[in-house]
């Protein structure tokens, strides 16, 4: 590993980071988040060498350009082995034909049955090893829409020098969702239900990390998406996918159901480092936000709208700003912005940065409408039964140009975490696994909490 390798803020008034430091900053103190100083690149021959590695092996040669010297290439790779024992799958993300140009690439093999324990298992083990190392102990500290919390959670419950506060809109995800989180018992793990929306949560997070010296004080820490590791671990299955198909020189586009956009961010940064990805389809539901900047350059928010895809039910895409960051190389214009959008609830975008993310970014919404048929024609198709999130990413995905000869979109979420909404679609239950029949069995823990930032720090300050 080598030391070269620097991170700076997208609103350029925060210290450069070394790789270790911004694993446990998370949001920077100047309210930006991080990313590399530039982006590592691989050549062909390394990403065509990947068709024969495991995951596994693909994830170590994505993740090191990222890493530097705290970490020696025998601890990365056994951090990584660690990570990604507990999926019920050797292939970690197999690959499901859907027909002969669109394939669904599963990422819900993981303890929690979503896409983010791809990461989540990485980074407790991360953290887990330098807390070790240093003999220290942190507060962590994060905001879900319905899955990010469960894999903390399941992330961090054995970890002893970790007490994990993650805050979800109270009766606003699914059931089962909020039962993977509340039915975990571990001193360490407190679930806080907030009389609000997803992005009120993520509001109170981004104003409690503002707080630098409350943050220090009390030794916290961010593991939703604002943390970079999220972003890097979500780059190794998008690498791992190409090398499992035959692309040759047909024109691939991936469709991502996409909420907080770091996992739509992931493919872009693959892009950026080699990979051949034509086209990245941002999947939305009628919380269409992003869908609606592409179309107008506007980027102006409305009300949340529930839907069966929760996890989309978002207006505040906060890794946005690492795109803009991206395109702009300009932090002055990217805090302006987030200073325009804080003060008026919108923003408008230079028709040349609008160029620029038409060049890697396209987009459709779906309605809840849409996302039912999906559902029930891909079980009469194709018998694969598939839950509300990828229905998006397909239904968008099938509105996209037909010049595209390879489609893949990300199926994030196992059917089973929106058990009721599939089975009212399908009236078929053998889907449901003894795991989720077992947590709807068991007693919950969570606290119901006011939509405050005083009354979360309270709350952090009795119980660290």
């Amino acid at each position: 590993m080598k030391d070269s390798i620097k991170y700076i803020s997208t609103r350029g008034n925060a210290p450069k980071l070394s790789f270790k430091d911004v694993v446990f900053e998370g949001l920077a103190s100047d309210g930006g988040l991080y990313i590399p100083e530039s982006w590592p690149s691989l050549s062909e021959d390394t990403i065509n060498s990947f068709s024969s590695m495991t995951y596994q092996e693909i994830a170590y040669a994505v993740i090191s350009p990222y890493i530097d010297s705290s970490l020696t290439e025998k601890n990365l790779k056994d951090i990584i082995d660690r990570s990604y024992s507990c999926f019920d799958t050797p292939e970690i993300t197999p690959l499901k034909k859907l027909n002969n140009e669109h394939y669904l690439l599963e990422l819900y093999h993981g303890p929690t049955y979503a896409f983010k324990d791809l990461a989540m298992q990485f980074i407790s083990q991360l953290m887990d090893f330098y807390l070790k190392e240093n003999s220290q102990s942190i507060n962590i500290l994060g905001a879900t829409s319905g899955d990010t919390g469960a894999a903390a959670i399941e992330g961090f419950k054995n970890v002893k020098s970790a007490k994990i506060f993650i805050l979800h809109p109270h009766n606003k995800i699914s059931e089962v969702q909020r039962k993977f989180m509340t039915t975990i018992k571990s001193e360490n793990v407190f679930n806080l239900a907030v009389k609000g929306s997803f992005d009120d949560c993520q509001n109170i997070i981004k104003k409690i990390f503002s707080d630098t010296d409350y943050k220090k004080s009390n030794h916290l820490t961010a593991i939703n998406s604002i943390n970079w590791s999220r972003i890097m671990c979500q780059m190794v299955y998008y690498f791992y996918t190409l090398s499992r198909l035959e692309v040759g020189n047909k024109k691939v586009l991936f469709s991502v159901p996409t909420g907080n956009f770091g996992d739509i961010l992931a493919g872009y940064i693959s892009k950026k480092m080699g990979l051949k990805i034509d086209m990245l389809n941002i999947a939305t539901n009628e919380n269409d936000i992003l869908t609606r900047t592409l179309m107008s350059g506007e980027h102006e928010l409305k009300a949340v709208r529930e839907t069966s895809s929760p996890s989309i039910d978002i207006q505040i895409s906060s890794n946005f700003e690492r795109l803009l960051y991206d395109i702009t190389q300009n932090s002055e214009y990217v805090n302006d912005l987030m200073r325009e959008l804080k003060e008026t609830g919108k923003y408008s975008l230079k028709n040349n940065n609008l160029v620029k993310i038409k060049e890697s970014f396209c987009s459709y919404s779906v309605s809840e409408e849409e996302v039912g048929d999906i559902i029930k024609d891909t079980f009469r198709d194709h018998k694969i039964i598939v839950d509300p999130h990828t229905a998006v990413g397909i239904a968008s995905a099938n509105k996209c140009e037909k010049k595209y000869d390879l489609k893949v979109t990300l199926s994030t979420a196992h059917p089973a975490k929106f058990k009721d909404t599939v089975f009212n679609l399908l009236g078929n239950e053998k889907f449901i696994t003894d795991k989720v029949h077992n947590i709807m069995e068991l007693e919950e823990d969570m606290i119901i909490i006011e939509n405050s930032a005083d009354a979360v720090k309270t709350f952090i300050m009795e119980n660290i």
